[in-house]
């Protein structure tokens, strides 16, 4: 059994094949042992805009150094022993922790966000109990 535990707002850098590393956050407990999670992304022109994060504001953690964006279309649902298999070697774990502020911030921008796959958009409705 895998030693890891997982609080809303952690944030975890993965291993993103083929060369990557990105930084996910569980925004939602999907069931009694996974998680849904989402990654920051540097801000570019075609940007899913529903959740921007800008560095140096109070509960974005020191790890965001530049305009990012929640990238809600690369969602995964995991659990605990495949969060371990994709952590990224020697990373602190969690790597940071958001506040709980962003972290709604992030949930709303999840609901109105039209690239969140609407299995995980569902999941989180049901999450923050919004029907």
């Amino acid at each position: 059994m895998t030693s890891i535990n997982v609080n809303l707002g952690d944030a975890f850098l993965l291993e993103t094949p083929p060369n990557d590393q990105h930084l996910y956050i569980a925004i939602a407990q999907t069931s009694a042992e996974k998680y849904l999670f989402v990654n920051v992304t540097t801000r570019r022109a075609k940007s899913d805009l529903s959740c921007v994060l800008q560095p140096d504001t109070e509960g974005v953690p020191n790890f965001v150094k530049r305009e990012s964006v929640i990238n809600y279309l690369d969602a995964r649902e995991m659990n605990v022993e495949q969060l371990a298999r994709v952590i990224c070697v020697g990373s602190l774990v969690p790597k940071c922790r958001f506040s709980s502020a962003v972290l709604s911030q992030i949930q709303q921008g999840g609901i109105v966000s039209k690239r969140l796959p609407k299995v995980y958009r569902n999941a989180l409705r049901k999450f923050l109990g919004i029907y």
